[in-house]
């Protein structure tokens, strides 16, 4: 009866060890889905480590393993949590004692990982890298609303308690699409005309009018430019760098004017002398990549002037097409977006081939960007 008491005990205070040894694996799993997977996981493995799995955290990153089982002094994850040396971890907070209490028990137990795979880091909230998801029209507003956005805006109006404004009289609404379209206020005449027009098509054929005007591109390409850090001046000194840069600029209004497909579009601007090699009017597009960074004043920092160069290429491609900056990463790995400084050198190594050539300004002169009386002889300009 006695052994029988003394055996039930035992396997009695083995099953509650386990118990507390499941309890710390899981918690210590739960610290690092919270506070290291962001950075280091499959999807982002920052400095090479991933610790989503017993096997990546145990082989570690370049500094080598984050985990020596049985050793939490010895272990990297330890010491950075710790922050007993340089590398301290997380970055922009210091981890809760009692997580740090967790985690050395469990890996002074060995690291137990019975779940192969914590749980993942949670899906990135950046409006960039959404899906984008077409939304249910509202079925609210069915008299006031023309079209399905009209019925957004009939919604969100109705759960503010608002209601939507008196339709605008003829003088306004013109005045508003000339603006919206172009930037410039209607003539008097116009704003007369429009009004005593009763076709009932009066307002669609201003608005096809606005759009086939040159005005059009002049005003809308000017968002566009704006995204590409376009400007006139590169501040007095080094203008003569931009001397044509105006030739990007009316590039940008033609395109804009001519309906150009938004994919040539892109084409022209970052690859165009390869895409269209034949086609100088395509090839304007890219030769805007020669204006950026210029220390072509000093000759002996021709290396330095190359590597700014196509730093330019890759921080301004990226936060025009991408939805977000990536010059960070030039020097480290991304903190939360996952970016790492890998990455920003492979981009970098698609432009990395790049050389400068000169197209023949004569070539331009028949397809609209500049009149014969203005082509100076002989001068070329540089494209990249």
């Amino acid at each position: 009866m006695r052994n029988s008491a003394l055996k039930a005990f035992w396997v009695l205070l083995a099953a509650v060890n386990l118990t507390a040894a499941e309890e710390t694996q899981d918690r210590a799993l739960a610290i690092l889905r919270d506070n290291c997977l962001a950075c280091h996981s499959k999807a982002a493995s920052m400095s090479g480590l991933d610790l989503s799995t017993r096997e990546s955290a145990l082989k570690g990153g370049q500094r080598g393993p984050a985990i020596v089982p049985g050793r939490a002094s010895d272990s990297r994850l330890y010491q950075a949590v710790r922050r007993t040396t340089p590398l301290a971890m997380p970055p922009t907070k210091s981890l809760a004692e009692a997580d740090i209490e967790v985690l050395r028990p469990w890996i002074e137990a060995g690291a137990p990982w019975v779940q192969q795979t914590a749980s993942p880091a949670p899906a990135s909230t950046w409006w960039a890298f959404q899906k984008p998801v077409r939304p249910e029209v509202p079925t609210s507003g069915q008299t006031w609303s023309r079209n399905a956005i009209d019925k957004f805006v009939f919604k969100k109006l109705a759960e503010n308690g608002l209601k939507p404004a008196l339709p605008a009289n003829r003088p306004t609404l013109l005045r508003r699409l000339y603006y919206d379209l172009t930037g410039l206020p209607p003539t008097a005449e116009e704003v007369r005309a429009f009004v005593e027009d009763p076709s009932p098509d009066a307002y669609s054929k201003r608005v096809d009018q606005l759009l086939a005007s040159p005005h059009y591109g002049e005003k809308w390409g000017r968002h566009w430019l704006d995204l590409v850090r376009y400007s006139d001046t590169a501040g007095f000194e080094l203008d003569s760098y931009i001397a044509d840069a105006w030739r990007y600029r009316d590039w940008v209004i033609q395109s804009f004017n001519n309906d150009k497909p938004y994919d040539r579009f892109i084409r022209e601007q970052i690859a165009g002398d390869e895409f269209f090699p034949e086609d100088p009017v395509a090839q304007t597009g890219t030769g805007f990549f020669c204006v950026g960074p210029n220390r072509d004043l000093f000759p002996d920092q021709s290396d330095i002037n190359r590597e700014e160069t196509l730093t330019d290429f890759v921080d301004t491609t990226s936060s025009v097409f991408l939805g977000l900056t990536a010059g960070c990463a030039r020097c480290h790995d991304h903190k939360f977006d996952p970016i790492s400084q890998r990455d920003y050198y492979r981009v970098q190594a698609v432009f990395a081939p790049f050389v400068k050539t000169r197209v023949p300004l004569d070539r331009l002169t028949s397809l609209g960007f500049e009149t014969a009386e203005n082509v100076r002889e002989l001068k070329l300009r540089e494209i990249g």
